[in-house]
């Protein structure tokens, strides 16, 4: 099979979802983070992108899958294990799955509340949450200091240069190993699920306002840091809305339910596609007049 180079840490479907133009040849525009400028009219394939970002090979795949072999022993030594893109293979055949999942959703948001539904939306979210590059460096940040405190306490213990390595590597797994462990074992999976479903109410939301939905290169941190209130919409005017099962918990939308449903006011989506903006590492999507208006509002933060 031949070799994928350019890989994407937020999905291609997903960030179409957000963007204008007919679906073969859809467009998005962009907010660049560092600069501040617009890009319109882009192609979601030159976005969020990094060449060989999940490449890893037999070994470090072995010790990444070792509890889900535990609970699936049949799949040790499978031949697939050797190909040093078995992630990106595997994400690229879920692509067409997630994408009619979520199409599906946009047209009836009531499916959710079917357990197969929800499981595989979970799924969905869970790698949003930790596939991205913000994780990954996050964690190579941690490890840079955490390293630094454990070379300063050996050095005062006087431990040689190998039982410092041999210690550093006990208690540091880089940004990478982390990440690919959070995507592909099945036990980080079932704790995102067990949290979702046990401590959450789920509604459906709607945007019915002025305002698109936006998102931002790392969509879903709500999830992976168990916010209040989560949304994660699925296109510019539905999301997907869980929040926390404590009535005295602050949430960004004051919006009341109503029989399993929200209606978005305009002051709720400007306070999610705030959060989107908070959360992007580098860059947020959405269509041409929402991604104008949020860019005034960046500016108005940054100035």
């Amino acid at each position: 099979m031949e070799k994928t180079r350019r890989q994407h840490y937020l999905p291609r479907m997903y960030m179409k979802r957000f963007g204008y133009g007919s679906l073969n040849d859809r467009k998005i525009s962009v907010l660049k983070l560092d600069t501040g400028k617009i890009v319109n009219d882009g192609r979601v394939e030159n976005f969020a992108v990094s060449n060989m970002y999940y490449d890893t090979n037999s070994d470090e795949l072995n010790e990444i899958l070792e509890e889900t072999f535990l609970l699936y022993p049949q799949f040790k030594g499978h031949k697939n294990i050797d190909d040093p893109q078995f992630i990106e293979h595997a994400y690229a055949r879920q692509e067409g799955a997630i994408s009619t999942l979520l199409d599906e959703l946009e047209k009836d948001m009531s499916l959710f509340n079917q357990d197969s539904y929800k499981a595989k939306f979970i799924d969905f979210i869970h790698s949003l949450a930790y596939r991205t590059k913000s994780y990954r460096d996050s964690i190579d940040a941690i490890n840079q200091q955490t390293e630094k405190f454990i070379c300063e306490i050996c050095d005062k213990m006087g431990l040689s240069e190998s039982e410092k390595r041999k210690t550093i590597d006990m208690n540091c797994r880089s940004g990478k190993q982390m990440q690919l462990y959070q995507m592909t074992s099945i036990v980080p999976v079932l704790q995102t699920m067990k949290m979702l479903v046990e401590q959450y109410n789920w509604y459906e939301g709607y945007n019915n306002t002025k305002l698109d939905f936006i998102i931002s290169d790392n969509p879903a941190e709500t999830v992976r840091l168990g916010f209040n209130d989560i949304c994660i919409p699925i296109c510019c005017s539905k999301a997907v809305i869980m929040r926390i099962k404590d009535n005295t918990a602050p949430l960004i939308s004051k919006d009341v339910p109503a029989n399993g449903k929200i209606e978005l006011s305009l002051d709720s989506v400007i306070n999610y596609n705030r959060l989107q903006l908070e959360m992007g590492q580098k860059f947020v999507f959405g269509t041409k007049e929402a991604i104008d208006i949020m860019k005034q509002i960046y500016d108005k933060t940054r100035g």
